[in-house]
């Protein structure tokens, strides 16, 4: 699993049950968080479909090329691999708040949002499929009481499916179809048993013969 967000300590990437877990830090987060991996959110030094699952915390929001960051998010998942983006909304209260804010230097109205109908499209031409989507966040950035009550408020704003959310969770799958090498068989079942395949020798006197005796020449070799 492959993890580029925000978050400066994701417990999951210990908690998880992915075998191999690592972080990919990207420049705009240099001498910020604890990354395995510094590059470009442009250029990631991964193979191609070396990765089950790669994970975007809000790293489309910070990225001056989003779409740019979903294509090496795509070369590097294998076929069937997820990918589950987080990312906020622009078409939300927050957003029209982000637009009185555009002069300001501080997270999270620094961001440059997209909205989940255009990284659908995104990921329809990569040959994604989209299985899952949800708006969360609808009372934050405001406090409302205690964390507990915001979170009560925000269960029931979810359910209502009304009100768009400040960020939302997406999660696809990459239906590209993998190639499958075609190997010869090993094995071959004949009336004497079970024999493996010879390479068809051919004997150098009958390469010298034409073409309209080589069968005579099988009938005599046989006899």
């Amino acid at each position: 699993m492959a993890y580029a967000g925000v978050d400066l300590q994701p417990r999951f990437l210990r908690s998880g049950r992915c075998h191999h877990s690592f972080r990919l830090g990207f420049q705009w987060q240099k001498g910020v968080v604890d990354a395995q991996t510094l590059c470009k959110d442009s250029h990631w030094p991964l193979a191609d479909e070396g990765v089950d699952l790669v994970v975007l915390q809000h790293a489309l929001d910070m990225s001056r090329r989003p779409h740019q960051l979903i294509r090496e998010a795509c070369r590097t998942l294998v076929p069937n691999g997820y990918l589950v983006v987080v990312g906020l909304n622009p078409l939300s209260w927050w957003g029209g708040l982000r637009l009185c804010s555009t002069f300001s230097s501080d997270l999270p109205w620094v961001a440059n949002p997209v909205t989940p109908a255009r990284l659908q499209d995104w990921l329809m031409l990569l040959d994604f499929r989209v299985e899952y989507i949800e708006h969360i966040a609808h009372v934050w950035p405001l406090k409302v009481a205690s964390e507990r009550v915001s979170r009560r408020i925000d269960r029931i704003l979810a359910n209502k499916g009304k009100v768009p959310g400040n960020a939302y969770i997406m999660v696809a799958r990459k239906t590209v179809a993998g190639m499958t090498a075609i190997r010869e068989k090993r094995w071959r079942r004949t009336p004497a048993g079970f024999t493996m395949p010879a390479p068809a020798v051919r004997q150098p006197e009958m390469l010298q013969l034409p073409p309209y005796k080589r069968q005579s020449y099988k009938r005599g070799a046989v006899s």
